[in-house]
């Protein structure tokens, strides 16, 4: 799968999909496109992202300064929120949401707006509902927002930490046996993380399974729609890549929404 943020112009071979759409606003969001007035709807700059596999399109959304709320101090939105019936159940919205976050976090907002009828969808997704509206056609609509998160992680990465090992690379999930870990994975111990439990880690560098480990931190992954955040820890000197860490976490991280930040530096596409 791939992730494409459209500024401007989006390929036709997308429009037809989402004017093909089972959901009315599909259409309506191609007829804009065509039409050359998506921007003027929703404010300069804005943009569509999408999903894709080959030729399918398997999600998108849209990113802009304005909405259907029309009260210019509420900004950024995520809008144009849909999944094709086919993949739905798997999280891919969240994976354009992730991006959206990641947009708005670069361009220095404090929150991201969405606004929808669905009660009990986006909250899976890290939006907590905020207050029902008025669009600009005078219907009433639930308004959700996400907090966006500023932290300073400096006084973590490079820290020097040591702890246990609870699920030992080849070992499966206690509650999911079908989760195998890639990697070891374990606790700080001492330092109690945002579940209350002992501040848990991705163990990189080495090649068989652990009972205890002594390492540097090289990154740190903020889930964004969960309580805690996870420890990337070296345990052999060498500092692995931003794409090796975000595939060797997946088989986890899949099921949440995040952003890496590894060297003091926040990943700018938080995927």
């Amino acid at each position: 799968m791939e992730i494409t943020v459209c500024a401007g112009s989006v390929p036709e071979i997308w429009v037809e999909q989402m004017a093909r759409c089972e959901w009315r606003a599909g259409p309506f969001l191609a007829r804009a496109l065509r039409e050359g007035r998506f921007e003027a709807l929703y404010g300069p700059g804005a943009r569509v992202l999408l999903l894709t596999e080959g030729e399918e399109l398997i999600s998108y959304c849209t990113y802009a300064a304005q909405d259907e709320i029309p009260d210019p101090a509420l900004t950024p939105w995520a809008g144009f929120v849909h999944t094709d019936p086919a993949h739905r159940g798997r999280r891919r919205a969240g994976l354009l949401l992730q991006r959206a976050y990641a947009l708005a976090k670069a361009e220095g907002h404090q929150w991201l707006y969405l606004s929808t009828e669905e009660i009990g969808l986006y909250e899976k997704y890290g939006f907590t509902f905020w207050q029902v509206m008025r669009d600009r056609h005078g219907s009433e609509t639930r308004v959700y927002r996400m907090a966006i998160r500023h932290r300073d992680d400096s006084g973590i990465l490079g820290k020097l930490v040591s702890g246990t090992v609870d699920r030992p690379l080849g070992s499966r999930h206690p509650r999911h046996p079908d989760m195998v870990y890639p990697l070891n994975y374990g606790y700080v111990d001492g330092v109690i993380a945002g579940d209350g439990a002992e501040q848990d880690v991705y163990l990189f560098g080495a090649d068989g399974p652990l009972e205890r480990f002594s390492g540097r931190v090289t990154g740190v992954y903020h889930r964004l729609n969960d309580c805690e955040d996870k420890w990337i820890v070296s345990v052999d000197g060498r500092v692995p890549g931003r794409e090796e860490v975000l595939e060797r976490i997946a088989f986890q991280e899949q099921y949440f929404m995040g952003e890496l930040v590894m060297a003091d530096r926040p990943d700018p596409d938080a995927l």
